[in-house]
């Protein structure tokens, strides 16, 4: 009986590793893991993008003077809070892109024929070891054995995660911090900044010398733009906060989570046996 057990337990693995090479070798899971990753990546790139706009339109707007009598003042002042949001964002998304290229290179790493063929070799000579045993070879029979889950482990989890990443995204995230609307959100607060800054621009050029004399005791004028300001970057702060919560959740959170969840894995499968 404790024979057919110690056979069984054989068989097993054997079965277990077979299935293991040839999930290895498929690729089907890690073709769409990886389309995940290039997706999430190519997305933080365009909202990257959407907010080094903004901060050039707002710079641009802080350039924007009017001439009041005894005081010269800029009216892309009242950008200034948008405008360190928008730069601290542009960090955030740094980072968040920094983070799915690591991805990116560790999914291609564990992807690759070369890792595929160690993890297959690594099994064959697992197995081949449960059935031909030698003199003293408890210990690196142990260690050969976690090095192997670990391989295992690896193979499968990176790829995993990126399945993890849209998971969360789409059930939790995405209703409440959906990126491409509020992409939309910071492309059209640009595109307000801007027409209201080339407006002013415009009419500074054409405007008469009386009318120039006219504007510049007219604090009515200055009133106008701060107003129309106002308007263009009312609640960009809140989809810029909003971005920046969800980038760090699906692009920093969840791969630390994994981090930690692969610093405890390994711990453990070395710590077995011991003590």
């Amino acid at each position: 009986m404790i024979s057919f057990s110690k056979d069984w337990n054989k068989i097993v693995i054997v079965a277990f590793s077979a299935v293991i090479i040839i999930l290895a070798f498929t690729f089907a899971v890690d073709i769409k893991a990886k389309e995940l990753i290039d997706e999430s990546l190519a997305q933080a790139i365009i909202v990257f993008g959407s907010a080094k706009a903004l901060n050039a339109v707002i710079s641009l707007a802080q350039g924007t003077e009017v001439n009041l009598p005894f005081l010269t003042v800029a009216i892309g002042e009242i950008l200034d809070p948008i405008n360190d949001l928008v730069e601290q964002f542009s960090l955030v998304m740094l980072a968040s892109m920094t983070s799915l290229g690591i991805q990116k290179i560790l999914m291609g790493v564990v992807i690759s024929k070369l890792y595929n063929i160690i993890l297959a070799i690594s099994l064959v000579v697992l197995n081949i070891w449960l059935f031909f045993r030698f003199k003293k070879d408890e210990r690196a029979r142990s260690l050969f054995f976690k090095i192997t889950i670990v391989l295992i482990f690896l193979r499968f989890a990176i790829p995993l995660m990126g399945f993890v990443n849209e998971l969360a995204y789409d059930n939790f995230v995405k209703p409440q911090y959906n990126i491409e609307r509020l992409n939309q959100h910071i492309i059209k607060t640009k595109d307000e900044i801007s027409r209201v800054t080339n407006e002013t621009i415009a009419q500074k050029e054409e405007s008469s010398f009386f009318d120039k004399v006219v504007e510049k005791f007219d604090s009515n004028y200055y009133n106008k733009k701060i107003e129309e300001y106002k308007n263009a970057a009312d609640n960009s702060s809140e989809y810029v906060v909003d971005l920046i919560t969800v980038f760090i959740f699906q692009t920093m959170l969840l791969p630390l989570a994994f981090l930690f969840l692969l610093y405890y894995f390994i711990k453990e499968i070395f710590n077995i046996g011991k003590g």
